[in-house]
């Protein structure tokens, strides 16, 4: 497929044909935006992908001015480059930026010092991270919890309450009923009925529902737990929202969040500054934590050690010792009587230093047993014969457990031994690592599996005191040094999706081989794959409970830097992905004017923030809300009216977010739309929004 050709208007230019490029560019589609593909590497799967689906591939370098152009970079609405390295990122941000400075431009970004420093250098240039984005979408995997998703939406600017937390939970229904009759107010996400391998998505909340049917409802934390959420699931909800309340990419510069306000998100509330007296005492906490974490690894290392030290390798230092005493005691009474050759001022000293010189053949010829009697030099061949096989026994135990790096691996598995349902983490890559801090954040017992020695982030992991596995992850001893006999989950997270495969089915295994038939509990498995199209049959015929694409989970925030609106969550329901989005009504836009329920958007409404010019009576339905659904729902929590505050810029009372959005509400431009809905249908909505007119919604 050749360049472009003529200039291109009003689409996308991606940069980067690799399986998140490949990823953005099939949701685009979906959506109805056009892309440009600019990649000059050799990657033949790929490109017949696209040419199936149409869409066009300039075959040269995105660092190169002339191959942005030809893919009309200057009329372009913005630019995603999304390259493996960051350093081939960079070199095309730099270029574009100069070439077209008021196009928009996402750069996939893994080093934080890097994308920071990026930013700060071009306004137009927003950095995301692979790892950062997926991550907690793994994390929710991995914790066992009938919450999947959780995310919470802004609390007020003043600090005057926490934020609103919103669950996506997955149950059976208790009997035949209506879902409305069932759970009320709460939001059906999915329905996979007895004995069905699809679901459906967004059902109408009067559809019947039957005992085996699994449904995922979403609703507000407190409307859960007055339903019955269990208090392990309700602390799940909460942690795995401050993954969205900390890690939210934003737009703008982000604000440094205290460690007083890391807590009070992490309970899902809003994070606020400490008081300048509390810097001390925290100061001096942390200093006593590290003072402690210190003293423990101390610890865990001599105990390590003395479990090295093992019995044959103590009976060869101590026969050494006792050649070294015997002998030097030997050579101090007879050494001078019996060699002539011998110094009037030999005395103990010398001797041991002649007993060790002959036990480690260095001979420096300082004294010897050359003109000794017959019976001293025959001690002289016997000690030169013994002691160096002594001293070589132990120099091979020296180097068995130091040098050969024994000791470091065993530390590791020192601390593997005794831990009970645990994680095991394999591969500690980017995605690897912003997992392992998420399950950490979650309270969970985590072992890691890394095959590289030289693993970068393998410090990290010994400094959050993780137990870490040198090994192979396929390899069955490797599995039981990582203690899968006991473990919860595994979690294969390596580069590549042939070994995660051959690692969780070894692991099933070895799992099954040291368990009688139907004793304990079995073990959940979690997979990460590099096609996100195959994730389903992956799951449904090798029986892996959960498979999910990094790329796929990221790919939809690469999407809302580049199309102008913000991605609050992204999370997966039954194979489809998931987005909760913020966007400024436009004026001009195709949702100016109709009602919630004439713009068959295919997205739920959350809540709708009225621009202060705007606030004023408007013609609602009370008790009806939501944008597509037929029976009149609310939005996917049906919340009861309670309304949240944003403060102004001025510290004064803001605008007002309506969670009950009525089916007759009218957007107005400047009002703020919170929607959730499947990635195509939010793309579609924001494209809605951005072109002038009554567009037709996108399918």
């Amino acid at each position: 497929m050749g360049a472009t050709g003529p200039a291109h208007a009003d689409h996308v230019i991606v940069c980067g044909l690799n399986d998140l490029g490949l990823s953005i560019v099939e949701q685009l589609d979906a959506a109805g935006v056009r892309a440009v593909v600019v990649d000059g590497h050799e990657a033949p799967g790929l490109r017949r992908r696209l040419e199936r689906m149409g869409v066009t591939l300039v075959p040269e370098s995105g660092r190169l001015s002339e191959s942005l152009h030809d893919a009309g970079l200057g009329t372009a609405l913005a630019l995603i480059t999304c390259h493996d390295r960051d350093l081939e990122n960079l070199q095309i941000c730099l270029v574009a930026a100069d070439s077209a400075p008021r196009t928009r431009i996402v750069a996939s970004i893994s080093n934080v010092g890097l994308g920071e420093q990026l930013q700060d250098a071009f306004a137009q240039v927003r950095v995301r991270s692979v790892g950062d984005l997926a991550g907690p979408g793994f994390v929710e995997a991995c914790v066992r919890s009938t919450v999947i998703h959780a995310f919470t939406l802004d609390a007020p600017a003043d600090g005057a309450g926490p934020g609103e937390i919103f669950a996506v939970v997955d149950e059976e229904a208790p009997t035949e009923a209506p879902f409305r009759a069932l759970y009320g107010d709460l939001t059906p996400v999915a329905l996979r009925r007895a004995g069905e391998r699809l679901a459906e998505l967004c059902p109408p909340r009067d559809v019947v529902v039957a005992p085996g049917d699994r449904l995922v409802v979403m609703g507000r934390l407190a409307e859960l737990r007055a339903s019955g959420l269990a208090v392990d699931d309700v602390h799940d909800a909460r942690v795995f929202a401050s993954f969205t309340a900390d890690g939210r990419p934003s737009t703008a510069a982000t604000p440094t969040v205290s460690p007083v306000g890391a807590a009070a998100a992490a309970a899902g509330g809003t994070s606020v500054e400490a008081p300048a007296g509390l810097w001390s005492g925290l100061r001096a906490a942390r200093l006593r934590r590290a003072g402690r974490v210190r003293l423990r690894r101390l610890r865990e290392l001599s105990a390590t050690v003395r479990a090295e030290l093992d019995r044959p390798f103590r009976r060869a230092l101590a026969v050494v010792t006792s050649v070294m005493v015997v002998s030097t005691i030997v050579l101090t009474l007879t050494y001078q009587d019996n060699n002539p050759a011998a110094p009037e001022s030999f005395d103990a000293l010398d001797a041991l230093y002649l007993t060790v010189e002959t036990m480690v053949t260095v001979g420096f010829g300082d004294y010897n047993f050359g003109a000794a009697d017959a019976w001293l030099q025959a001690y002289g061949v016997c000690l030169m014969l013994f002691g160096a096989l002594s001293v070589a026994v132990v120099y091979a135990f020296i180097t068995n457990v130091i040098i050969s790096r024994r000791l470091e691996r065993s530390f590791g598995l020192g601390q593997a031994s005794t831990v009970r349902r645990h994680v095991i983490l394999c591969g500690l890559g980017s995605v690897g690592l912003a997992t392992m801090e998420g399950l950490l954040r979650a309270g969970e017992q985590i072992v890691v599996i890394e095959r590289d020695v030289n693993n970068r982030y393998l410090p990290v992991a010994r400094e959050r005191g993780v137990p870490v596995v040198v090994g192979d992850a396929t390899v069955r001893s490797t599995l039981l040094e990582a203690g899968v006999a006991h473990a919860a989950t595994i979690a294969a997270m390596t580069s590549d999706g042939h070994a995660n495969l051959e690692t969780v089915l070894s692991a099933r295994e070895t799992r099954a081989s040291t368990h009688r038939a139907g004793s304990g509990a079995p073990l959940r498995i979690v997979m990460r794959v590099f096609d996100a199209t195959m994730a389903d049959e992956v799951e449904r015929r090798f029986g892996i409970h959960t498979a999910r694409s990094a790329t796929a989970l990221a790919a939809p925030h690469f999407l809302a830097a580049a199309m102008g609106h913000e991605v609050i969550s992204a999370f997966y329901v039954e194979g489809t992905p998931f987005l909760v989005a913020r966007l400024t009504i436009r004026a001009g836009g195709g949702l100016v004017g109709p009602a919630l329920a004439e713009l068959a958007t295919g997205t739920r409404v959350l809540a709708v923030t009225r621009c202060q010019s705007n606030e004023g009576p408007q013609d609602e339905a009370p008790g009806t809300a939501g944008a597509t659904d037929p029976a009149g729902a609310a939005g996917p929590s049906g919340t009861t009216g309670v309304a949240g505050t944003a403060g102004s810029a001025d510290g004064g009372p803001g605008p007002t977010a309506d969670y009950r959005p009525g089916r007759h509400t009218r957007l107005q431009a400047g009002d703020e739309l919170l929607v959730v809905g499947p990635v195509t249908r939010i793309i579609g909505m924001v494209r809605r929004n951005q072109l002038a007119g009554h567009a037709p919604a996108q399918p």
